[in-house]
Parts: C-alpha cells; structure tokens; sequence
C-alpha cells in the first residue's frame, strides 16, 4: 500500500478526526529548489510523451514555456487559500478536483479549508510522511500540482463545449484513479465541515 493510500483511506480519516487537534498545524511545507522543480516538469513531460503522445508533450512543454506551470497552479487555487510549497495544498486542490470531476458536480462550491485540515491531519498522523525530506515533499506536491493542471485543463475543456462523453471519461477516469491509487471510493464522499465524509443513506420509506 503507497503513502497517499494509508493517508486517505476512510479509517484513517476516522482517526484523524477523532483524535484531538494538536496545539498547532502540523507543517506541511518545504523550502522549493528551481532545480527540482525544473527537473520534476521534464520528468512529467517525458512520461506524458511516452503515455499519451509527442504531440501532447510538446503541447505543454509550450505552455509551461510561456508561464511556469506554478504560476498557472497558484492563480488558479489562489482564491481558496492554497499556496506553492506546502505538500497539504497541493494535495487538497487535486482532491477537491477529482471530486468534483467525478461526481459532476461543476458549479458546486467546495470549501477546501475542512479538507485540507483533514489530509494535515492525516498526514501529521503518518509516520511514514513524517519521514519525508524535503525534496520527497517536493516531488510529491509538485507531481500532483502537475497532475491538477493537465486534469483541469481537460475537464474545463469539456465543461465549456458541454461535451458530455468527455465529461463522462473524465469522471471514469478520476473513480478509478482513486480507486487504484488511494484506495478510495470518490463516488461516496461528499464534502462537508470536517472534510471528505461518506455520503448519508437516503432514508428508507415507511415500512420498508
């Protein structure tokens, strides 16, 4: 089982949430290096060369040419308190996105903070993550900020053109995803002011 699996799987959320705060957040931030930041991206282009196609590759490496791929993911979390350098924020903003992709839920309005609380919690509860360096917390936060932007670009690309089978891939995608990856079911979260919960059964009728 990777890290991001024992962090998110619900027990573990359980625990977090059942354990008492800790007089302080637990620091999920790193000092960035250029250097590895530069070496992340080519490292992500190279495998979306070999995975999707040359042309795809070359495609981003231009945008991100034209605005470091940072910039893009700042402007675009900015407004819900999520900043560069903080393995936490990069973690909460691709949660939230996943979700929302997978449950069609385009215009609802998250709020990231309760999560984000929930995944410090998690990973402040992890002696695995604890353990991480610096540049292990780097690649990890800036591999899912890459992740955010290609999976971003593609679902508001959809949404924009209403083009419902991309949407319904993109859904597809980010279940199984999460599934294979975390261990996690996204179709039976729904957010809330303690974070990511199991969605409430719908009441039986009378008599049932």
């Amino acid at each position: 089982m990777g890290l991001l699996a024992a962090l998110i799987l619900l027990p573990g959320l359980a625990l977090a949430q059942d354990n008492p705060a800790p007089a302080a957040p637990y620091d999920t931030s790193y000092p960035a290096s250029a250097v590895i930041s530069a070496r992340i991206q080519r490292q992500f282009l190279d495998n979306v060369r070999w995975s999707v196609s040359a042309e795809a590759r070359n495609n981003l490496a231009a945008a991100f040419a034209e605005r470091p791929a940072l910039d893009i993911w700042q402007d675009l979390v900015a407004a819900d308190g999520l900043k560069t350098g903080n393995v936490v924020d990069a973690l909460t903003a691709y949660w939230v996105l996943n979700w929302v992709t997978a449950n069609a839920r385009y215009n609802f309005k998250v709020d990231n903070a309760p999560i984000q609380a929930q995944l410090r919690a998690s990973m402040a509860a992890d002696a695995n993550f604890r353990t991480l360096s610096n540049l292990q917390k780097q690649e990890m936060a800036e591999g899912y900020i890459l992740r955010f932007l290609v999976e971003h670009a593609a679902l508001n690309d959809a949404v924009v053109r209403k083009d419902i089978t991309a949407l319904g891939r993109l859904a597809l995608a980010s279940v199984t995803r999460f599934r294979q990856e975390m261990g996690v079911d996204l179709l039976a979260l729904e957010p809330g002011p303690e974070g990511f919960a199991p969605k409430a059964r719908p009441a039986n009728p009378a008599g049932d």
